[in-house]
């Protein structure tokens, strides 16, 4: 990885992150709780994974990195928000002080896949969401009220703009 991530020291206990191959069964409630939708069989899945007090391992957050182009897709994310209400008040705090799964798992994510992808883009209507993904390098793309970007690189600008325009002709993803 060029960019490098390091898991925020009050987590390390309790949370780890990483990328699967198949999120399937995984991530399933979730995203049925979230979305009312199964686990796309396709792109990159990334999970966050916290320990409940009895130490057992599961599934908190989940997002998906599509490849498009030679940049990623982002997606899908969502927060098990009653697994995180099993944890202890204090694993609950620190989670809070350290910006929350989304923002720790965004993170590991992009430094994942920042040598495959010039760029990773989102299509972002919840302020929530929103507030979370500008903190880890997303702009808005002027024009678009939905669409975002984070560079992970400069290329030259007529790429820069065919790259946009590909993104945009694919509509909410």
């Amino acid at each position: 990885m060029s960019e490098s991530f390091q898991l925020d020291p009050r987590l390390a206990e309790f949370v780890t992150i990483t990328e699967v191959a198949d999120a399937s069964h995984l991530a399933a409630a979730v995203l049925r709780r979230k979305y009312d939708m199964a686990v796309p069989p396709h792109g990159r899945h990334v999970l966050a994974f916290v320990a409940g007090e009895s130490g057992c391992w599961m599934p908190a957050f989940y997002v998906n990195y599509l490849p498009h182009r030679n940049a990623m897709l982002i997606g899908g994310a969502a927060t098990d928000g009653e697994i995180l209400r099993r944890l202890s008040s204090q694993r609950q705090a620190a989670l809070t002080d350290a910006g929350g799964l989304m923002l720790q798992t965004v993170r590991y994510s992009e430094a994942r896949f920042a040598d495959v992808s010039v760029a990773t883009f989102g299509y972002c209507g919840d302020e929530r969401s929103w507030s979370i993904l500008e903190r880890c390098g997303y702009r808005r793309i002027a024009g678009h009220p939905h669409l975002i970007v984070r560079w992970n690189r400069m290329i030259p600008e007529a790429d820069r703009s065919a790259l946009v325009e590909s993104v945009r002709g694919l509509g909410p993803f």
